[in-house]
């Protein structure tokens, strides 16, 4: 492919978006994006640079640049609700989006030199030189909703970079890329609010309960879902962000506990379970309001 090519499809959908101070380079990741989906036999791609992505798709044109823009709101929210100065960010993400399963599989063959699992159907890695999010429709899905698989896959990539060495569990990262949805929109959010109030009621001052928090470590379904949202949100745009990097660090193997947990991470910080579920209560029942 060209790179009179590459320039053009990246120019077809030129995006409005808030500046800032210094853009981050971008010129080699549409060459990457535009390689990438050579690569996995993806023909006609067309590719769409924001003000820190650039996404490369098959979606049609004006469901492409939805995608795009809902994808730079949830990366930016990401990065500042994990303490990221989004102007020392020096080299776009990359986003790849695949309408077909095999064209996620022969990317990650090709492209990452990576065997996907059985099962795999979206990955990250925004540590690299060319830090890239891609996803694709699961196996049998007729109906897949990319914008909300490539946001969410989006957060848990900047999770994972807040984290470096640590060991995320899966309800960390996809509670808070629920949570990023939650204060992206908050009229939506209202009612899983509620749930959550409905599951942690408030404490009366000195009275004791058992605790609910722990449910988004050891709970299930619906249930699990909201309060580990919730954990999450209080986590990073919550109060709670002034525990985390102490958390994250906390969840680094060592040579005594090779994975460890988040209740491993909770006593290491001498952080009693009862102590985070009456605080993170009381900040639910304020209105979940984010940190100053």
């Amino acid at each position: 492919m060209s790179r009179h090519l590459i320039a053009g499809l990246a120019l077809l959908f030129p995006l409005t978006l808030p500046a800032q101070d210094k853009a981050p380079s971008g010129e080699k990741q549409k060459e990457f994006a535009a390689e990438a989906m050579k690569k996995a036999e993806v023909k006609d791609a067309r590719v769409i640079e924001t003000a820190n992505l650039v996404l490369a798709t098959t979606l049609p044109d004006a469901k492409a640049k939805v995608i795009a823009e809902a994808l730079e709101k949830a990366f930016v929210s990401a990065h500042k609700a994990l303490k990221f100065e989004l102007t020392d960010i020096k080299t776009k993400t990359v986003v790849l989006v695949f309408g077909e399963l095999d064209q996620y599989r022969q990317f990650k063959r090709s492209v990452i030199k990576e065997r996907p699992d059985d099962d795999e159907f979206a990955s990250h890695d925004m540590r690299r030189d060319d830090p890239y999010v891609a996803v694709s429709v699961r196996r049998g899905e007729k109906s897949p909703n990319f914008e909300l698989l490539a946001a969410n896959e989006v957060c848990r990539g900047v999770l994972a970079k807040k984290g470096g060495n640590a060991r995320l569990s899966d309800w960390m990262k996809d509670g808070f890329a629920r949570a990023v949805a939650w204060r992206n929109d908050a009229k939506t959010a209202a009612t899983d609010r509620s749930a959550v109030q409905r599951l942690a009621p408030r404490l009366p001052k000195g009275a004791k309960a058992m605790p609910v928090v722990d449910k988004a470590w050891t709970g299930t379904g619906r249930e699990k879902d909201l309060i580990a949202t919730s954990l999450m949100d209080y986590l990073t745009f919550g109060p709670g962000s002034e525990k985390l990097g102490s958390l994250l660090s906390s969840m680094i193997p060592t040579a005594g506990i090779d994975s460890p947990t988040f209740a491993d991470a909770l006593r290491a910080t001498d952080w009693m379970l009862e102590d985070l579920d009456r605080a993170w209560r009381e900040w639910v029942w304020k209105g979940s309001p984010a940190a100053k």
